[in-house]
């Protein structure tokens, strides 16, 4: 029933069913809605400058009205509520935390390297499968990658190391080893993979050298990749 607008009576003025049945009944009929759209004749849709509001300790909430949540409170400090089409929540306003740990899913490869080519070769891998990627972890996996390179023939130059995640390079470095024989160079990268797939991925490793460095070894390569979750 809408709210009609209350009329102005003058005296002596006999007033019918009908100025009854608009003016009380149907007004109080529009007041008992209390649906607060902010139509004439109902509460404003918006609380503006509110001090507090005094909410009762109430049990379990029901499902509200498709469009709303719904508020209770606890005496221990927190708030429920429930928004239509999800679950019943608590917010707290005590200390929360996350504990980081590490998996005991680690893999390592480490090989030692005879010539290395002009271009990307010796590739040394695996496959990795995340212990947990669904429910409430959030994890992250870890590579980290590192060749030594040695200088066999005298003649130095720049070297070449690269991360590839099933098949594709993610990450390459690159360092300059020094001309006088037996020279070393290491070349170290790492990678953090973010809430991988809970498939099977395969994490490769690849080394080269420039043209025109001869005679260049790799003293030996490793790649680690170590799954690290937070809960």
């Amino acid at each position: 029933m809408a709210w009609s607008a209350p009329k102005t009576w003058v005296d002596q003025e006999t007033p019918s069913a009908e100025d009854f049945n608009t003016q009380i009944r149907d007004n109080l009929n529009a007041l008992s809605t209390h649906t607060h759209t902010g139509a004439a004749g109902d509460g404003s849709a918006t609380l503006n400058s509110v001090d507090y509001i005094d909410l009762d300790e109430g049990g379990s909430l029901s499902t509200p009205a498709s469009g709303h949540t719904r508020f209770a409170a606890n005496n221990d400090g927190t708030l429920r509520y429930f928004a239509e089409g999800s679950t019943e929540k608590t917010v707290s306003d005590t200390t929360h935390t996350h504990t980081i740990a590490s998996s005991t899913e680690t893999k390592t490869n480490t090989e030692s390297l005879s010539s290395v080519g002009t271009t990307y070769e010796d590739s040394v891998s695996h496959s990795f499968t995340p212990s947990d990627s669904t429910g409430t972890s959030h994890f992250v996996t870890v590579q980290f990658a590192s060749a030594t390179f040695v200088n066999a023939s005298g003649t130095g130059g720049t070297v070449y190391m690269r991360i590839l995640k099933a098949g594709s390079q993610i990450q390459e470095t690159s360092g300059t080893l020094a001309d006088p024989a037996t020279s070393l160079k290491t070349l170290s990268q790492s990678y953090v993979h973010s809430q991988p797939a809970a498939s099977s991925t395969t994490w490769a490793q690849e080394v080269k050298i420039a043209s025109g460095v001869g005679g260049t070894n790799a003293g030996y390569k490793s790649l680690i990749t170590r799954q690290v979750r937070c809960q």
